[in-house]
């Protein structure tokens, strides 16, 4: 299922831009990124932040006259498909993407769908862009897929040091989703936890479709935690488990080290029960470019987007800088070996962006992001903290 609006038209100022172009007798070629991820179901905060995102930086750049790459311009084109958190749906995608789109860029969302399609990235020469959290999505074979913000491998350790430092009470629960994302997040928590002096008392795992916590909960509650880790739980489904854990009587923290979206969070448990929920952010809300992107994000969409949104408008951005410093659209291989000129460079919140991960994976595929600690605050997150 192609994703709702339409990816395929640039905006009016864009198409003003193209024709401007034409008009002087230019031909800009499109260069196309794919998305694949959950645009509907519990992920859809994820998947929409994605491809907005992604589109908003493609009509910034084509309202400049494209991107110049080789002496040629090329007009951005985004084409994004819901995979409803699905495999198949991702596969089925991602075909759909290569052998009838033609597309040679794209960003793979989820833990799920990095793993099923990785080997044909590699296959096909594909440059793909994950924001999985699984740590096999990356290894020393890996030359094709690059992850395109920090992951827990390089952050939950600083996240964990924090609350130690912040926080009262040791005894934990982790709560995650079962399947790759979800394992491997509980993983690192569980490291992280008990190197830090927390007391990891249980490690839950629930299906993505599962509504009621109760049974879950009523466990966990009675193993008396003082923090109950929500990791990768997707916002929605978080903001369940804090609603249906407040009406079990559970009085305590909650926090939340991946896949943040706090306003997704009150929106499902309501400001009261989600009070106080200590949150990884990708966003300072205060941040004047982030500000600027959830407002074009909000103009584009008609609602607020969950913060995530910044990992991909900048994503997108290293894989254009990359593009130029390559000096080919069409050579993925090239462009693969010129991320490490593209980096560092500044977010769009003003950080500074690396490149990494021989140290964790034995390739430097992994991008290296600043991540925020904040917390809710009558409906609102704020920044506490920053995880290194």
């Amino acid at each position: 299922m192609k994703y709702g609006f339409a990816v395929r038209n640039v905006t009016r100022l864009a198409a003003v831009a193209a024709a401007v172009f034409l008009a002087a007798g230019t031909h800009a070629e499109n260069l196309k990124i794919g998305i694949i991820g959950p645009m509907t179901g519990g992920g859809a905060a994820w998947g929409l932040a994605a491809a907005e995102a992604s589109k908003i930086l493609a009509d910034e750049v084509n309202a400049k006259g494209g991107l110049a790459v080789g002496g040629k311009k090329y007009n951005v084109e985004i084409i994004a498909y819901d995979d409803k958190y699905n495999t198949a749906e991702s596969v089925a995608a991602y075909n759909r993407l290569v052998n009838q789109d033609g597309v040679k860029y794209m960003i793979i969302q989820t833990g799920a769908a990095t793993m099923a399609l990785k080997q044909k990235v590699e296959e096909d020469k594909v440059l793909a862009l994950t924001s999985s959290y699984t740590g096999k999505a990356l290894d020393k074979n890996t030359k094709y897929m690059f992850r395109l913000y920090s992951d827990p491998e390089q952050y939950i350790a600083s996240f964990a040091e924090w609350l130690k430092a912040n926080v009262k009470g040791r005894r934990v629960v982790t709560i995650n989703p079962n399947d790759e994302t979800g394992w491997h997040v509980a993983q690192m928590s569980d490291r992280a936890f008990k190197a830090n002096g927390f007391d990891v008392v249980d490690k839950e795992l629930f299906e993505r479709t599962q509504k009621d916590f109760q049974p879950l909960l009523t466990k966990v509650i009675a193993l008396k935690p003082d923090v109950i880790e929500l990791g990768s739980t997707p916002p929605a489904t978080a903001g369940l488990i804090v609603r249906q854990a407040r009406e079990l009587g559970y009085e305590k923290l909650f926090t939340k080290t991946g896949g943040s979206g706090p306003k997704e969070i009150v929106a499902a448990a309501g400001a009261k029960a989600a009070e106080g929920t200590i949150n990884l952010l990708y966003a300072d809300p205060a941040n004047e470019g982030y500000r600027r992107l959830a407002a074009q994000y909000k103009k584009g969409r008609g609602h607020d987007g969950n913060e995530i949104m910044v990992a991909y408008y900048d994503g997108v951005n290293i894989l254009l800088n990359a593009i130029q410093k390559a000096g080919t659209v069409d050579d993925t291989s090239r462009v693969a070996a010129a991320f490490g000129k593209a980096l560092p460079m500044k977010s769009i919140q003003g950080d500074e962006i690396r490149l990494g991960g021989m140290k964790y994976y034995g390739s430097d595929t992994q991008v290296l992001t600043v991540n925020y600690i904040g917390v809710i605050k009558n409906g609102e997150p704020v920044v506490i903290g920053k995880t290194q």
